[in-house]
């Protein structure tokens, strides 16, 4: 990430396709990244609103916090965009708190979705009971629901957040259990409908039958492979690797890092070295430790991707 504020911008997939969505997942899924981020780029680079090179980085959410099926995208946006110019300088945008009008940046991401999905569908990539004549007709007068939130140079908070759902869903162990005499599935989740604003949500609780809550969890595992996780613009690792060197300083944001790393080391380096805590020896041993065969042929041994390197790993001991 860069050192400038970032907005905190969600994409929400009209609930009306919710079955098209659970029918063809990855193609949905990828479309809603690929139609959120053309969203962003088409109005940064206007110059009435930015006039610059944006940067987005996205992570997928198909629940709400009481694990219904409710896809969107978490987004956090550069505030402004990168001009091409000599010195490489940083623009803002024409407005104080917002990238783009809501209303516009609601409009062309709906317009940008219902073009995706009119070619996947002609191409016959994704399937549905429904035309997509009768999903425009039905969606395409309805406002579809982009929420931005002010820009912040504090994003500690938002990326912690979505930190914690990179790898797994929405629930916690903490927040499920099970009522052995009832047979039902407890859940715990936040009330966002009787929020007062300024307040924390309030708790609620949910109970279900084991192979409904089952379901409820399951139904938000992505295909395989998927990329929950991704990066475009100033963030795509490619473009930032080209501009890097050409970024000015004070839009690098590695201070921090590389601080961490130096405090790191200086702790390790007041101990003694690594030794045997039994007999106090310095020399060690490599032992190879094989692969187990039946892991990769069960596991990693799939068509979409070849397993990893036949070389066994090694580990050091006393």
């Amino acid at each position: 990430m860069l050192s400038v504020p970032y907005v905190h911008t969600t994409f929400t997939l009209p609930h009306e396709l919710n079955g098209l969505a659970k029918r063809n997942q990855e193609k949905v899924y990828g479309l809603l990244f690929k139609s959120s981020w053309k969203t962003i780029k088409k109005l940064c680079d206007q110059e009435e609103n930015v006039g610059g090179r944006a940067g987005m980085t996205a992570v997928l959410h198909t629940w709400g916090s009481d694990l219904k099926y409710h896809v969107h995208l978490h987004c956090l946006i550069p505030f402004g965009g990168l001009v091409s110019d000599p010195n490489m300088s940083w623009k803002w945008p024409k407005r104080k708190n917002k990238l783009a009008r809501y209303r516009e940046m609601c409009r062309v991401f709906r317009e940008m979705f219902l073009k995706g999905l009119k070619g996947l569908m002609e191409k016959g990539e994704v399937v549905y009971h429904r035309s997509y004549e009768q999903i425009d007709k039905e969606l395409s007068n309805k406002r579809w629901v982009v929420h931005n939130t002010h820009p912040t140079a504090n994003t500690a908070v938002i990326e912690e957040y979505l930190s914690r759902y990179i790898c797994r869903i929405g629930i916690t162990n903490s927040r499920l259990s099970y009522d052995a005499v009832g047979k039902n599935v407890e859940i715990k989740y936040n009330d966002y409908r009787n929020q007062v604003k300024g307040e924390a949500a309030p708790k609620a609780y949910r109970n279900l039958e084991p192979l409904v809550a089952m379901q409820m969890i399951l139904q938000h595992q992505v295909p395989r492979y998927f990329q929950r996780v991704r990066h475009y613009g100033l963030h795509a690792g490619a473009t930032y690797k080209r501009i890097k060197d050409e970024l000015p300083s004070h839009l690098k944001r590695n201070g921090k890092t590389v601080r961490t790393i130096l405090q790191i080391l200086k702790e390790l380096l007041k101990g003694e070295p690594n030794c045997c805590e039994k007999c106090g020896s310095l020399d060690f041993e490599e032992i190879v430790l094989r692969n187990d065969e039946q892991y990769l042929k069960k596991i990693l041994l799939l068509k979409k991707r070849g397993p990893p390197s036949e070389k066994a790993g090694t580990k050091c001991i006393s």
